[in-house]
């Protein structure tokens, strides 16, 4: 969905997986435990135009858009961790061309902590 000709604002490192919540703590108590898909890759806070904030009003302020290389496939992955702090992927705009300057747009949304 972004073309971007020079990737110098990917600054970020990005870890894509999956909330394990099978696990439990020795007091018996439920663990959510992120969980890799894939690599690491890079990835850069996005800039909304005037009707993307529109869009995004009523979503609240704990949700920011990130761009990323383009994957074909982001199937199984639920969150994100972006530093130490773990992040619900809320929506995926794929871009459509397949090409070094394609970029995915994704949606992530703050949760209250890593066994949130």
């Amino acid at each position: 969905m972004v073309q971007l000709q020079n990737p110098d604002r990917l600054t970020q490192k990005i870890q894509f997986g999956t909330i394990n919540d099978q696990d439990y703590d020795i007091n018996g108590a439920l663990n959510n435990t992120f969980v890799p898909i894939g690599h690491v890759t890079l990835c850069g806070r996005w800039h909304l135009s005037t009707g993307q904030v529109l869009q995004m009003a009523g979503i609240g302020s704990d949700n920011f858009i990130v761009i990323c290389h383009h994957r074909s496939s982001y199937e199984g992955i639920t969150h994100a961790q972006l530093g130490n702090q773990i992040y619900k992927v809320t929506h995926i705009e794929l871009d459509s061309f397949r090409n070094q300057t394609a970029y995915d747009q994704i949606t992530l949304s703050k949760v209250g902590d890593q066994n949130a």
